[in-house]
Order: C-alpha cells, then sequence, then structure tokens
C-alpha cells in the first residue's frame, strides 16, 4: 500500500467515524422529536377535550340564564300583581268615600227638588182653590 492510499484510507476513516457520530447524533435528536410529538399530541388531545367541555358548559350557562330570565319574569309579573292589589287596597277607602259622597248629593239634590216641587204644587192647589 503506498503512502498516498494509506492516507486517504486514514481519512476515510476518519470521516466514517465523523459520519457514524453524526449518524448517531442525528438518530437521538429523532428520537427526541418523536417524544416530542408525542408530547404535543397528548396536549392536543387534552385542548380538543377542554373545548369540548367549554362548550357543554356554554350550554349549561345559556340554559340556567335562560331559566333565571323566566324566573325574573315570572317574579315581576307577581310583583307587579301584588302592588296593583295592594294600590287597590289603599285606595278602597277613598273610593268608598267618593261613593259615599256621591249618593249623598244625589240624596240631597232629590230631597231639594222633591220639595221645591211640592211648594209649587201646594201652591198651585192652595191658589187654584
Amino acid at each position: 500500500m503506498t503512502e498516498n492510499e494509506r492516507t486517504m484510507l486514514i481519512e476515510t476513516e476518519q470521516r466514517s467515524k465523523s459520519n457514524s457520530h453524526r449518524i448517531d447524533s442525528i438518530e437521538e435528536d429523532i428520537k427526541e422529536m418523536k417524544e416530542e410529538n408525542k408530547a404535543i399530541y397528548r396536549i392536543a388531545t387534552s385542548v380538543e377535550v377542554m373545548a369540548e367541555k367549554l362548550g357543554n358548559i356554554e350550554e349549561k350557562v345559556d340554559e340556567t340564564k335562560r331559566k333565571v330570565d323566566e324566573t325574573a319574569k315570572a317574579q315581576r309579573a307577581t310583583e307587579d300583581r301584588f302592588l296593583q292589589r295592594v294600590a287597590e287596597i289603599e285606595n278602597a277607602p277613598a273610593v268608598q268615600t267618593a261613593k259615599n259622597i256621591n249618593e249623598i248629593k244625589v240624596k240631597v239634590i232629590t230631597a231639594i227638588i222633591t220639595f221645591l216641587v211640592t211648594g209649587i204644587l201646594g201652591s198651585i192647589i192652595y191658589f187654584a182653590k
């Protein structure tokens, strides 16, 4: 073997060792990337599950909000009826007093008219004799 061939053999062997180290390093990197990919997949799956659960929570919140709105509406209607009834009860004496005053007015006017008519008829009868 010549000196030139020996140098080429040594250089080739050194390159081979260097390439082997590089290949080992790349294989280790690939192994780490596979593990990272698995972790990323687990994270993506977790995010998907969380999104589904969040959607379910939103539906439940919407349903609860609807029920609260219905309850509040019913409560407002009940409160309005209650306040109306309270107002009727508070105003009942005033309404009754107004009715009584009107009845008294009608009776007084009727009595005055009856008195006047009776007086006029009595005068007519008295002077007609």
